[in-house]
Formats: C-alpha cells, structure tokens, sequence
C-alpha cells in the first residue's frame, strides 16, 4: 500500500562534501535533500589526525553554523578522545577542545581551520548550517595572518550540556536520569538557543541501547517550527550502519514506518509525529534532533481513532 508521508522519511545521503572541506566522504544532506528544510546538516566519524573545515586556508558563511564533536563511548556522554583546535575570527585566534563540544560560526566570522590533533578513539562530528544551501567564500592560506592566542572568541565554545529536565533526586539523595519510556536515551544532551548565543536553533546529542516505547506521556506532538530526526550508527567504519530498527508514526493518520538503517525523518512545522519505537537493538546508536527555533515547544496532540 503506498504510503502518503513516504517522502519525509529519507536514508542517509553519504557523498563527497563540497571540495575542501573535508577529507573523505560523510552524509552530507542540504534542504533539496530535505523536503526544503531550512537548513544543512551532515555527520560523519574522524578516525585520525586530519585538518578539515577547510582542509587549507579558512571560510566564512552567510548563514550561522554550528559545529559539533562528540565522542563514540556510549556509556560515557562526557568523554570525547580527541584533542582539536579550532582557530575563529580574522585574528586566526585559536582555541583548544578536548571535551564534547559545540563550536558556533555567526554568520560572516572567518574560521578553520579545524585541526585534529590527536585521536585515541573516534569522533563524531556533526555540522547544521542554518540555510538550506551550503555557501561558504573561501578564504586563501596565504591571505591570512598567523595563529595568535587570546578570549575574544572564547564565548563560541559550548560544552554539550546533559538535558536537566531528565535528572530526578532518588530515594537515598542521588541524582539520576530518569526514563521518558523503555527506548529513549541511556545519555543525552541538548542545547537551546540560549546556550547558543541566541541562534534560533535547538538540537540534541545522545545514545540509545534500549527497545521500546520512547515516551509515556502521549502518543504524537507537533512542533510550532520544522525540525529533523536523525536517526545515526557509532560504527566509524559503515556510515550506512544504524544496529536498530525503528518504527515512527507521522500524521493524523498514524502512519507508520520502520527502517534499519540510518535515517533522517522530516518533520515539517504543525506536524503530528510519534510514537516512536525501538524495535531490536544489535549495537548502541545515536539521534539527534534538529528544531529551527530557539526553544522547543512539544504539544503533545490527540491523533484521531482508526
């Protein structure tokens, strides 16, 4: 039976990034890919030392940016395994990361290059653009003055930040995470616009290992602005590797899909969707939610009866 919301379910996209930009290929989707969503996204694993984003010289974009690294230990949200150094602004200031971390790119700021130093267990890296096309001037390595130190740009750095609104005190005083539902996170974390120097964006990072239901309070909610789900694997070798099977409902409808491989769900603004079910677990894997607004209003809705 054909299905009417086919289309806002789409596989990962793996390609070579626009020339320079990064070493080897990555899942690389831009708002064409998207369903005219307004904004980029791509995700892809560092395995070794390397220089990316550009590969030589720097860039500026005429859109915000967030750059994202992460580790790949799934029972550690707090542990990276990497050391990089980003350099920001036309002072080439550099900065240092060696925790999770969110970089932000106002729109018009030179930076890059990105230089992984060290690598004692691979990375993720994930990157949203917020305009549905990557565009970027490319700056010439030998335009640039050299490397300086310096906090001008210090504010750009953002540790990811472990959601409170999940942490509960116990019966003996301890501070835990509880479950929204059997499926959902074992770790995540999410920032908001205010943690962003205000961009008007909001996205998560976090690990899933469970099956089941991911939340007991409702069965579907909409958001007031379009969002991604993004469904991703931890093996750096197989971009196309999720180790689960998901089932999602989208509509009024309740139609369902399930997939088993990495996956981006579109979900445009007003849009019902969940439940969300993990169905079996083979490995640990990641999501990510990408909201185009600042903060993340989640009305749960009531979805007509069959």
């Amino acid at each position: 039976m054909k299905k009417k919301y086919t289309h806002l379910v789409k596989p990962f996209l793996v390609q070579n990034p626009p020339a320079g930009l990064y070493p080897e290929p990555r899942m690389w989707m831009e708002g064409k890919d998207l369903e005219g969503f307004n904004a980029h996204f791509s995700y892809g694993f560092i395995k070794e030392p390397c220089v990316c984003h550009p590969q030589e010289g720097a860039l500026l974009h005429p859109y915000d940016e967030c750059l994202v690294f992460a580790g790949t230990k799934h029972t550690d949200i707090f542990y990276l395994g990497a050391e990089i150094a980003v350099e920001l602004g036309e002072e080439r200031e550099e900065h240092v990361i060696t925790e999770p971390s969110v970089v932000i790119i106002p729109k018009g700021l030179p930076h890059g290059p990105v230089t992984i130093r060290k690598v004692d267990r691979p990375i993720v890296h994930y990157s949203v653009g917020l305009a549905p096309d990557y565009k970027a001037e490319a700056l010439p390595k030998d335009s640039l003055p050299p490397k300086s130190a310096g906090t001008r740009y210090k504010h750009l750095i953002k540790k990811l930040g472990i959601l409170e609104d999940l942490f509960i005190t116990d019966q003996d005083g301890k501070r835990v995470q509880k479950k929204m539902g059997p499926g959902n996170a074992d770790q995540i974390a999410w920032l908001f616009g205010k943690d962003l120097e205000g961009l008007e964006v909001n996205f998560s990072w976090g690990f899933y290992t469970q099956c089941g239901k991911w939340h007991r309070d409702g069965e579907a909610h909409t958001h007031p602005e379009e969002e991604i789900l993004v469904f991703a694997g931890l093996d750096p070798d197989n971009l196309k590797y999720l180790g689960s099977e998901i089932e999602i409902a989208l509509g009024y409808e309740y139609e369902r899909h399930v997939f088993n491989t990495p996956t981006v769900v579109i979900c445009p603004q007003g849009f019902p969707h969940n439940p969300v079910v993990t169905r079996w677990v083979d490995a640990p894997y990641s999501f990510i939610v990408c909201c185009l607004s600042g903060e993340h209003d989640s009305p749960w809705v009531e979805v007509p009866e069959e």
